[in-house]
């Protein structure tokens, strides 16, 4: 690949030659005084890739979506999304001929809290998934074909080419791997909670953590927690899916995941232990767990048994877990159970009575 050095072009040209791909797009002249820069000029034709129509100041975008101006900017900064001045044409029109359905939920089916709720979790679930996807793409592509010497203008071309192909066929992917997802929690097990208008859920909680972190994380790269965070969530997704559990969240060097029964729930925990004792590169995990009804709330689970299993994690021994005495009583034969001495846990007033958890 012949670089710019090579063939005598020099930074001027090719951002003249990104400014002309820009147009080509459909950029226009307020949009490429706002990206001065040479490396904002990739952000920019992603956005005119994905731009279905022109965007909308806030004002034609509320009255197009059926919403107020007060409701509208409440929903944008429900989403996540930054905010913008009433003038600024750049919401998106695909959003915004998006958004009447939540009007309709809003006022006909789920009520104005609830869909507030909604918006809010569906605007993180989004924006983590936009940052891993960008992420990957700046670390695994954009970079190193820089290192490389191919020209600014050649990996943005090569930007726009996959985005065009390929946005189509990963929003695909999402919205089935939602559907999917939608099957199997609908088809669990719930009750309501009246109290709180909620619903509650019977189920294994569990918590892993990487004994020593702290410690072992001053002493790395960048780079290298980097790498470590990543195998250690992918190895902890790997065993919860295997076993038909859910991984709910990573929380730093730790991790939440729920399964249906306490026996699911032990097996995912001993295969963590394991994979984890296995791996060059990650540290043992530790991990505690307690079975019983949580408050199910916007995709997190709450109360008292999330409470106790992550205050176990702490009795655990690198390698190893401990879980509460409503585990041992329902995880069934395939598991051995060693009582502790009962121990006090920080929030909870009477000592916990606890058993280290083995494989028969």
């Amino acid at each position: 690949m012949v670089n710019e050095a090579s063939s005598g072009r020099g930074p001027q040209d090719e951002v003249a030659r990104v400014l002309d791909l820009l147009r080509r797009l459909g950029a226009t002249d307020r949009e490429l005084a706002g990206a001065p820069e040479l490396r904002s000029f990739g952000d920019l034709a992603l956005e005119l890739v994905l731009r279905e129509a022109p965007p909308l100041p806030v004002d034609r975008a509320a009255a197009a979506s059926g919403l107020t101006l007060e409701e509208f900017h409440e929903l944008w900064q429900v989403l996540g999304l930054p905010a913008v001045r009433t003038d600024e044409p750049v919401i998106p029109a695909d959003l915004v001929a998006a958004l009447p359905v939540v009007g309709e939920f809003s006022r006909e089916l789920l009520g104005d809290e609830v869909t507030r709720a909604l918006a809010r979790v569906v605007g993180s679930a989004t924006a983590r998934l936009a940052e891993a996807l960008v992420d990957a793409y700046r670390v695994q592509f954009e970079v190193p074909r820089l290192q490389s010497g191919e020209s600014y203008e050649q990996v943005v071309e090569r930007q726009v080419e996959m985005t065009q192909t390929g946005i189509r066929a990963f929003e695909a992917f999402v919205t089935a791997a939602f559907r999917a997802h939608l099957v199997r929690v609908a088809s669990g097990t719930w009750m309501p909670d009246e109290e709180s208008g909620t619903t509650r859920r019977d189920l294994f909680v569990g918590f892993a953590d990487l004994a020593g972190y702290t410690a072992l994380a001053r002493t790395m790269t960048m780079g290298e927690l980097a790498n470590l965070l990543s195998r250690f969530e992918q190895t902890v997704g790997d065993v919860v899916g295997t076993h038909g559990g859910r991984l709910v969240k990573l929380i730093g060097d730790g991790a939440m995941y729920v399964a249906d029964s306490s026996a699911a729930g032990c097996a995912i925990a001993l295969a963590i232990c394991e994979q984890l004792a296995e791996s060059a590169v990650l540290p043992p995990a530790r991990v505690g767990g307690d079975h019983g009804s949580v408050l199910s709330l916007h995709g997190d689970y709450f109360g008292d048994v999330v409470n106790r299993a992550a205050r176990l994690v702490a009795l655990a021994n690198p390698g190893t877990v401990v879980v509460s005495e409503d585990v041992a009583r329902a995880a069934g034969d395939g598991y051995a159970f060693e009582q502790l001495p009962a121990q006090a846990l920080k929030g909870f007033q009477a000592p916990a009575v606890s058993f280290r958890l083995r494989p028969v």
